[in-house]
């Protein structure tokens, strides 16, 4: 049976998650990749949590797509660990553990403390401007209180530059697979009014790092910011499991 409380496919507004993603990535998608970011916006929104179970039937239906791009996305869903097949043999979002959460996090921490530390150092003068940019349009956006989605891409589009900037093909692939399982956490921390300012600051550090060439401070940066981002996370967590309890 469903865990309590989990939205299902009958309730979703996916009419609305189909309109971010041509606003996103265009109207030219192919359906295989138009009903994975589908279900990936659902999962970031928070309409379907983690462990929430469903069918591919009772999805297609809802989707309004044909079987085999609907199988072909949740292949590749399984494949990228967000979806997994649940012992009764239905289809379940995958649901992270503490320890793995801890994990996940660690481990970008890592990888994007490397990056940062190739940015500072090989990036151009144009790939500073442009991580620059970004941060200087995030500040603005934080300034003009907007959505948190829209404070959630800017920040994506943000360490997405930092990583470009790395010139390191393998750390690409690396961390955007960990992006990928992050979607799993749900709605984004800039939902957390006290987080915003914390985390503003904390990329104004690694931008100041980036732009001056310190490689060392880059990297510590990087890595604290993620550390903060992780300890806010797991925060969240232990609340709504004692919340539970309550």
């Amino acid at each position: 049976e469903k865990p309590p409380c989990q939205p299902t496919a009958m309730s979703i507004d996916w009419t609305h998650h189909s309109l971010t993603v041509r606003q996103v990535h265009g109207d030219k998608l192919p359906a295989t990749r138009h009903i994975r970011h589908m279900l990936l916006a659902a999962i970031t929104a928070g309409d379907v949590a983690p462990g929430a179970r469903f069918t591919e039937t009772e999805l297609g239906k809802q989707l309004g797509f044909s079987r085999t791009p609907l199988r072909e996305a949740i292949a590749a869903l399984k494949a990228e660990g967000i979806v997994e097949t649940s012992e009764g043999g239905s289809l379940q979002v995958r649901v992270l553990a503490y320890h793995d959460i801890h994990a996940l996090y660690e481990m970008r921490a890592t990888l994007e403390g490397m990056a940062a530390r190739l940015a500072a150092t090989g990036a151009s003068p144009a790939e500073k401007l442009f991580i620059g940019e970004i941060r200087a349009s995030e500040t603005q956006l934080i300034k003009n209180q907007a959505p948190a989605v829209d404070l959630a891409r800017i920040n994506s589009k943000f360490h997405h530059g930092i990583l470009l900037a790395s010139h390191n093909a393998f750390l690409v692939e690396a961390l955007d697979r960990l992006s990928q399982i992050m979607v799993l956490l749900g709605p984004t921390a800039y939902s957390l009014p006290a987080r915003i300012q914390e985390i503003a600051s904390e990329h104004d550090a690694l931008n100041d790092a980036i732009q001056s060439g310190q490689a060392d401070a880059a990297e510590a940066a990087a890595k604290l910011h993620l550390r903060n981002a992780a300890k806010v996370r797991l925060q969240i967590i232990a609340n709504q499991q004692q919340a539970s309890l309550d």
